[in-house]
């Protein structure tokens, strides 16, 4: 009985489908801290007051650039794990991206800690923690991403 390499379903089935779910589950942390850190809800930055509307994120947006990263590669993410689970993306490229897009939401967010990692009463801000474990699950979809073989 031959063991070597990863594991295998049809085609590396089961690493793309954890892949996806892998990259679901860090769009969705991303974006839920994101918005919870723009919106102040349920609590308040330590740093950062909340956007109180489109105009206010044009006016403020070098104070929140990190927070607009964050969200626009969370959104690239979600293309390329849809891109990923439909199979018209190479599972090659699509870890490759997810990598960098996992890298780059950790520098975002970490780089941004200062500001939004804490609540306006001292505590450790849960959406900062959201965002943060959201990058990694990017960076894990990308590990199991190249795990598939085509």
């Amino acid at each position: 009985m031959k063991t070597e390499g990863p594991p295998r379903g049809r085609d590396g089935q089961p690493a793309r489908l954890s892949a996806v779910a892998f990259g679901a589950l860090g769009t969705g942390l991303v974006t839920g801290g994101v918005v919870s850190i723009a919106a102040g809800i349920p609590h308040r930055a330590y740093d950062m007051a909340p956007l109180s509307g489109p105009a206010d994120l044009v006016g403020r947006l070098g104070e929140i650039s990190p927070l607009v990263a964050a969200a626009l590669a969370a959104l690239v993410v979600a293309s390329v794990v849809v891109l990923l689970g439909a199979r018209r993306l190479r599972a090659a490229s699509a870890a490759a991206e997810l990598l960098v897009l996992g890298v780059a939401l950790e520098v975002c967010v970490i780089g941004a800690s200062g500001r939004i990692g804490y609540a306006a009463d001292g505590s450790v801000l849960l959406a900062g923690v959201a965002c943060i474990s959201g990058g990694s699950a990017v960076i894990a979809a990308g590990l199991l991403a190249a795990l598939v073989r085509e």
